[in-house]
């Protein structure tokens, strides 16, 4: 289960807050080896995997739920990525709490194969025929569950974000973002439906669901969660999932993938530098393609 990072507790008190790559507590030989075996795992294949564990962070945050089963849809191309076969959309049905869902739209936006983004950081072509794949194993996954371990089955739940993005000392692939796991109820999961959580995600690259996705990995704390709940969390890279930036002092800003959410567009025109180390401005794409809306583009 070394492919999920999410976190489960249940009220767990008294640890030491962690920081750096690594837990002061967990310090020895053996962890570092393998925490630096994670980081060195942490290939972008053209931007993929941590798209997906940045949609994985959206979804929960605006959507409550890990349930892309029933919040995506898979159609034809259409108008909205013309010349494609298929694309994934969100459900017209889907219920969105926070934000009109506009960054998991901006994501999913991202299989425009008009995008201007460097091929080499980032393929549209490559995401979208990943995550149209990702809902057939998907359904593939959890149809074999119900029919054959339906005690695996993730649970009904409800998510809310109570913090990140913050280092969990993991030595992972990026940033966490952790969610407070609720029953429908109120109620906190049990560390068993919490696991079990992680079984509805498969769309996101979860376990051997795909080549796995190494953006994605488990480990139990309590680090930012609140008394006596269960918390769960993603760990997307920087820059995929808010406004991070990579720069030195008084140089236009790098931005990662090339791109930066800023869905009220107040970074519009501004100074960056693309991954490649030309100096431009942040463009947007939302008068020629409008599902894209939420991200600039420095190219």
């Amino acid at each position: 289960m070394r492919n999920l990072t999410w976190i489960a507790t249940v009220g767990l008190v008294g640890l030491s807050s962690l920081a750096g790559c690594v837990s002061a507590m967990d310090s020895g030989p053996e962890t570092v080896d393998s925490a630096s075996a994670s980081v060195s795992a942490c290939y972008t294949n053209s931007g993929l995997n941590p798209t997906k564990a940045a949609l994985a962070v959206a979804m929960a945050d605006e959507l409550g739920r890990w349930d892309p089963a029933h919040d995506l849809v898979v159609n034809g191309g259409g108008s909205t990525f013309p010349g494609m076969y298929q694309a994934v959309y969100l459900n017209p049905a889907a219920v969105c709490l926070k934000n009109n869902c506009a960054n998991t739209k901006a994501i999913l936006g991202q299989q425009d194969s008009r995008s201007l983004v460097d091929q080499n950081v980032f393929n549209p072509w490559m995401f979208n025929s990943e995550v149209v794949a990702s809902m057939n194993r998907d359904a593939n996954y959890l149809g074999d569950l119900w029919r054959n371990n339906r005690s695996k089955l993730p649970p009904p739940h409800k998510l809310t974000k109570v913090g990140g993005p913050v280092n969990l000392g993991l030595g992972a692939c990026g940033p966490h973002y952790v969610f407070q796991a609720d029953k429908l109820d109120g109620t906190p999961l049990t560390t068993t439906e919490a696991t079990n959580l992680s079984n509805g995600m498969c769309f996101y690259g979860f376990g051997s669901c795909g080549n796995g996705n190494p953006y994605i990995h488990y480990t139990l704390t309590n680090q930012g969660c609140p008394a006596g709940r269960t918390c769960v969390a993603v760990d997307p890279s920087d820059g995929d999932n808010g406004s991070d930036t990579t720069t030195t002092a008084g140089s236009a800003p790098v931005y990662p993938l090339n791109r930066v959410y800023n869905p009220d567009n107040s970074l519009l025109g501004s100074a960056c530098t693309t991954t490649s180390g030309r100096v431009t401005t942040l463009a947007s794409k939302c008068t020629t393609s409008p599902s894209t809306c939420g991200y600039l583009y420095c190219m």
